[in-house]
């Protein structure tokens, strides 16, 4: 039974949920290209869970070249500042969420009235970005004396970067929301292999922290300029039809890439930038919309209302900061540690430290496509214990892997991965630490699974454990856990094993929902089931 809309918005959703759902048959864009909604579904949904991965192992080796190059005393600062850095993409993928989202309910609208609302994210995007390099430079004193082994100049062009990577995350997000899964894919492949040789450069010029976050600006501006050319026909309003799939797979996407952002979350700032040149043509496009309602039918016509409502509403910026509360805790958890050991640890100590994080890193990111492949069926009342119990079972299996891996491979395993220099005695003992770095990521990520099961349900209960978890990880640090690195690291892991026990406790004593909600209903509404591409730092 659908949920009753609350707003012009949510019932023009529904109506064309509900069309889709009837007996008729629906003119759909790329249903030839598909051959089968499921098939088109699964080979989308394996195309970007594939992409996605392979662009993750591409951004752990840019911060492995980097590692390996610079030593522990040269990675002691990039790896904080890539910590903030990955903090910072919460606005970027905000903003591709919340495109994906508005582009994928109006499938249905015309071309004209799609183009319109393209332009206007695109405007919106950009003007995000720019907020979020205007706040980095402003905040830039305090957050380098919150942090001391941070400098002004290093944070300002963080900023810098992250506007880049935030006009590129328009661009996903404009790819995503109209199926074009093959174009999103090659963007975030491009940016992160490109990102990868500029690393590679720098570690081989030895560059200072400062100069690798100004020149990584280089690699999102490439791909957002890629993302423009390659998405002109979309803004153009000519576009032939969705290249992959129809409306529906967009949709049904666009909620199954929730499972990645809870690893690299939202937020932001977006200005009016935009708004104002888009006047003109939303009325144009809202006399477009009214023939091409009469000419086509019901369904085009509640996708029409909902393109134009879109075009001219003026709660772009709200959308974005609902957005960071409900999905940006994991993000800061992930992190968290690395931040507070940066105001206890200097030189050698904090750049094994943070090479340790980089461990973490990939036992959070490595069991990702087991949430991306687990979240349909979480939304499924009847499936839903069934999908918790295998996903669990296996995200557990890997991180257990992983730790018996580090913990068994020592010092070895270190040299081999990050270079000698950081398995030479003297100093913090990496490779005797490298399982605890390990089993945060692991245990990470049984708490991401726990998160969209819970937006899977509509619950915010594990939001707020993890809410705890950062205020429990940061008491227990700051109080008296930073004498050493290794006081830290056991810390954050014994924190956050208390956080992801309790987190998947809530989803096991959790009650399976009893009706299924409509996926346009429930996307419009809550603009956390809207998911953007993990970026990993």
């Amino acid at each position: 039974m659908l949920r009753k809309a609350r707003d012009e918005r949510g019932s023009s959703a529904v109506e064309v949920a509900g069309a889709r759902r009837g007996g008729g048959s629906l003119p759909r864009e790329g249903r030839s290209a598909r051959g089968g909604g499921g098939g088109g579904r699964a080979s989308a949904g394996l195309l970007v869970a594939v992409g996605t991965g392979l662009g993750n192992v591409l951004a752990y080796g840019f911060n492995l070249v980097l590692s390996r190059g610079l030593g522990p005393g040269g990675y002691a600062e990039l790896g904080t500042l890539l910590s903030v850095f990955l903090i910072g993409t919460v606005p970027g993928l905000a903003v591709q969420a919340i495109n994906a989202r508005r582009l994928a309910v109006v499938a249905e609208a015309s071309p004209a009235a799609r183009g319109a609302l393209v332009r206007g994210l695109r405007w919106r995007g950009f003007a995000v970005g720019i907020g979020v390099a205007a706040l980095f430079m402003a905040l830039a004193p305090a957050i380098a004396a919150l942090l001391p082994s941070v400098t002004v100049g290093g944070v300002v062009w963080t900023g810098v970067s992250l506007a880049a990577n935030t006009v590129f995350a328009s661009y996903l997000g404009i790819a995503q929301g109209t199926s074009r899964f093959m174009t999103m894919t090659l963007l975030y492949l491009a940016a992160q292999g490109s990102r990868l040789v500029i690393g590679a450069a720098a570690a081989s010029a030895q560059s200072s922290p400062t100069t690798v976050m100004a020149v990584q600006t280089a690699a999102w501006a490439f791909a957002a300029v890629a993302g423009r050319w390659l998405l002109r026909e979309v803004a153009s309003g000519a576009e032939a039809g969705s290249p992959a799939a129809g409306p529906i797979d967009a949709m049904d996407m666009v909620v199954a890439m929730d499972t990645v952002i809870a690893m690299d979350t939202e937020a932001g700032q977006a200005g009016q930038a935009g708004q104002a040149g888009q006047a003109g043509q939303a009325g144009q496009t809202r006399h477009a919309g009214q023939t091409t309602a009469a000419a086509t039918g019901p369904v085009e016509a509640a996708a029409q209302r909902v393109a134009e409502h879109h075009l001219g509403h003026s709660g772009y910026l709200t959308e974005v900061l609902r957005a960071t509360g409900g999905l940006g805790g994991i993000l800061l958890l992930t992190v968290l540690d690395t931040l507070l050991a940066s105001r206890y640890l200097t030189d050698g100590d904090l750049g094994r430290y943070n090479t340790g994080a980089l461990l973490a890193r990939a036992a959070f990111f490595a069991p990702s496509f087991v949430a991306m492949l687990a979240y349909p069926r979480l939304a499924r009342p009847t499936e839903r214990r069934r999908a918790l119990s295998v996903a669990l079972a296996l995200t557990g299996g890997i991180g257990v892997l992983g730790i018996a891996l580090a913990g068994v491979g020592g010092d070895p395993l270190i040299g081999l991965a990050f270079g000698d220099k950081y398995a030479t005695p003297g100093g913090f003992d990496l490779g005797a630490d490298g399982w605890l770095f390990t089993s945060v990521g692991a245990l990470l990520a049984l708490v991401n699974l726990a998160l969209l099961d819970g937006v899977a349900r509509r619950s915010h209960a594990v939001s707020a454990v993890v809410l705890g978890g950062i205020v429990l990880e940061t008491t227990v640090i700051v109080g008296f856990a930073h004498g050493s690195a290794g006081a830290i690291v056991t810390a954050a892991a014994a924190s956050t094993l208390a956080t992801a026990t309790v987190s998947v406790t809530v989803c096991l004593t959790a009650r399976t929902a009893g009706e299924v909600t409509a996926v346009v209903a429930e996307v419009e509404d809550d603009p956390q089931a809207v998911g953007a591409v993990a970026q990993s730092t």
